[in-house]
C-alpha cells in the first residue's frame, strides 16, 4: 500500500493547518510548486500550497449552456473519492488532493466583498465545485468558519457540496438558515458501482436529515445522471429513499439534475484507471461545450422522468433545475427557457426565503 503523505510549502510547515492535516500521513517539506507542478503527486498525497490568484471565481459556465451564475470560494481541488466519472481528472491531471495554506486571505477576500450591499454583489456562493466542501473538513475546520461568516452577512447565501456524510460537526452552529448544505446523489447501483469510496447513499440521506433537523436547508444534485439498463427504475428508487429520509422533515431549497458529460479526455484517463468502466460505452455526441453528451432525445427522456418523480415526492415549491443545458433541453422539459440570468434570479430568490429565517 503506498504510505499516504502531506507534501507542505515551508511557509505552511508549522501552522495548526498542518498539524491537523498530517495525522496519520508523513510529513515532507518541499520546495513551492505552483499548479504546474500538481501532476508530480498521485494517490494518497495531500499538498497544502499558496493559491496565487482570486479565491472567489464564477461558476465555469461555457456557451450554449444556461448557467446558474454560483459563486466559487476555491479554497483547494482534487478529490480522493475516486468516482469513475470525475471530469476533475481530466481537467486537474492528478491524483492529488491540494488544499491552499493561505486561506485566511481567501477568507478576508470573501469578507470584503459580503460587506459590500447586497444589491452590489453575488448572493449564492459555494466551496463545493473543485473538490467536495465536507471530505477534510472534521481537519481544516474551513465550513464552520464560513458557516459563521455568512450567518452574519444579510443577502447572501453558502451551499456545501458533498459526497460524504460527515455533517455532525456542523450541527450544532448558529447558520441562520444562511448555508445550504447540499449532497450529491444518485441511482443505488451507481452510488455502488461508480462511487464506491464516497458514503453510501442512504448514509447521505440520514446526513441530509441530520442537517435539516438541525435547521440547515437541503440541496440535492442529480449529477450525473447516467444512463444505464433500468436506469428509470433506479433514479425512482432514489427518489424513494429522498421521500423517506426526507419528506416532511426538511426544507429542500432546490434540485438541480444534469446528464452525464465528460471531456473527451477523460474516457482514456479512467479506462487507464478502471478497466472495463462501462458508462462511456453509451451513445454519446459531441455538444455545444466540446464535451461528450448523451442524444437530446435521451436527455429530455431522463430530465423529465427524474423531474415527474420529484414533482410527486417534494413540496410544490421546490426549485427543480438543469445544471449546463441548452435553451432547447429547458423548453422540452420544462416548457419555458429561463436563460441564464432568469435560471440566476430564480435560483437567488430562492435562496433569499431561507436567507430571511
Amino acid at each position: 500500500m503506498t504510505e499516504k503523505r502531506l507534501w507542505l510549502e515551508p511557509e505552511f510547515a508549522q501552522t495548526e493547518l498542518a498539524d491537523n492535516l498530517a495525522r496519520g500521513r508523513a510529513r515532507q517539506v518541499i520546495s513551492p510548486v505552483g499548479s504546474a507542478g500538481y501532476n508530480d503527486f498521485g494517490p494518497g498525497d495531500l499538498l497544502l500550497t499558496r493559491h496565487r490568484g482570486s479565491f472567489i471565481k464564477p461558476c465555469p459556465g461555457t456557451l450554449h449552456y444556461n448557467c446558474c451564475g454560483l459563486q466559487i470560494f476555491h479554497f483547494g481541488l482534487g478529490c480522493s473519492l475516486g468516482c469513475r466519472y470525475c471530469i476533475l481528472s481530466a481537467y486537474l491531471g492528478t491524483e492529488a488532493l491540494v488544499l491552499f495554506g493561505n486561506v485566511e486571505e481567501g477568507l478576508a477576500e470573501l469578507a470584503k466583498l459580503l460587506s459590500q450591499p447586497p444589491a452590489e454583489r453575488p448572493h449564492r456562493f459555494c466551496t463545493g465545485e473543485f473538490t467536495d466542501s465536507l471530505l477534510l473538513d472534521r481537519r481544516s475546520g474551513l465550513a464552520g468558519r464560513l458557516i459563521q461568516l455568512f450567518a452574519g452577512s444579510a443577502g447572501a447565501v453558502l451551499e456545501l457540496k458533498t459526497k460524504t456524510d460527515q455533517v455532525d460537526h456542523l450541527l450544532s452552529l448558529n447558520h441562520r438558515g444562511r448555508t445550504v448544505i447540499s449532497f450529491s446523489v444518485n441511482a443505488p447501483e451507481v452510488c455502488a458501482r461508480e462511487e464506491s469510496r464516497a458514503a453510501p447513499l442512504p448514509a447521505r440521506l440520514a446526513a441530509a436529515r441530520r442537517a435539516a433537523e438541525a435547521g440547515y436547508p437541503i440541496g440535492l444534485h442529480f449529477d450525473p445522471l447516467i444512463f444505464q439498463p433500468g436506469w428509470e427504475e433506479g433514479y425512482q428508487r432514489t427518489i424513494d429513499l429522498i421521500s423517506r429520509y426526507l419528506g416532511g422533515r426538511a426544507r429542500v431549497a432546490w434540485v438541480s439534475l444534469g446528464c452525464f458529460r465528460y471531456l473527451p479526455a477523460l474516457k482514456e484517463v479512467m479506462l487507464n484507471r478502471h478497466p472495463g468502466v462501462a458508462i462511456y460505452d453509451a451513445e454519446f455526441i459531441t455538444g455545444g461545450d466540446g464535451k461528450m453528451r448523451y442524444p437530446r432525445p435521451r436527455r429530455t427522456a431522463m430530465y423529465r422522468a427524474v423531474a415527474a418523480g420529484l414533482r410527486r415526492a417534494l413540496p410544490d415549491d421546490t426549485v427543480i433545475y438543469l445544471c449546463m443545458e441548452s435553451p432547447r433541453l429547458w423548453r422540452d422539459v420544462f416548457g419555458q427557457d429561463p436563460g441564464t440570468g432568469g435560471l440566476t434570479a430564480l435560483l437567488d430568490r430562492r435562496a433569499l426565503e431561507f436567507d430571511s429565517c
